[in-house]
């Protein structure tokens, strides 16, 4: 079986609307879903922040003490980003996404690092798929920015 990253495929064509056709059919917002972001933190005082910051975007948040919750919550649920701390109990962030990345539905989920660590104290091979890495202490709108940029519209 073979696959192709999300990158590599055309993006479909839009539809031009006709001439005097509303750009914006009645009701056409209605029907938007509210982003969910996954935040795996060991600290409660670490993912009450994540949740004020994110919360102000309109983003559902969803906060979970370890690796294990969050991987339990990918196997029976979606997000559309996964935001993680590395060193938790039970199943740190790099194992949690070895682990999200197995799961097909999961595949190409965004995966940001929020971390006291630096990437370069991990072997390349288990970073490999970390779309971003955040060093803490990390500014709100240094997190909300790099939300916003990972997030598929």
């Amino acid at each position: 079986m073979t696959w192709a990253s999300p990158q590599t495929l055309p993006a479909p064509a839009a539809r031009r609307p006709r001439l005097g056709e509303p750009l914006d059919p009645p009701g056409a917002g209605a029907n938007i879903m509210t982003k969910t972001v996954l935040h795996a933190d060991d600290s409660g005082s670490v993912r009450r922040w994540v949740a004020e910051q994110l919360g102000g975007m309109g983003l559902k948040v969803v906060s979970v003490a370890d690796g294990d919750a969050a991987l339990q919550y990918l196997q029976e649920s979606t997000c559309d980003l996964l935001l993680t701390d590395l060193e938790m109990p039970n199943l740190d962030g790099l194992a949690l996404l070895a682990a999200v990345r197995e799961l097909p539905v999961h595949r190409f989920l965004p995966v940001l690092v929020l971390s006291s660590k630096q990437p370069g104290e991990f072997d390349a091979g288990r970073r490999q798929g970390v779309t971003g890495w955040l060093v803490k202490p990390v500014d709100g709108e240094h997190l909300r920015r790099w939300v916003r940029r990972v997030l598929p519209e």
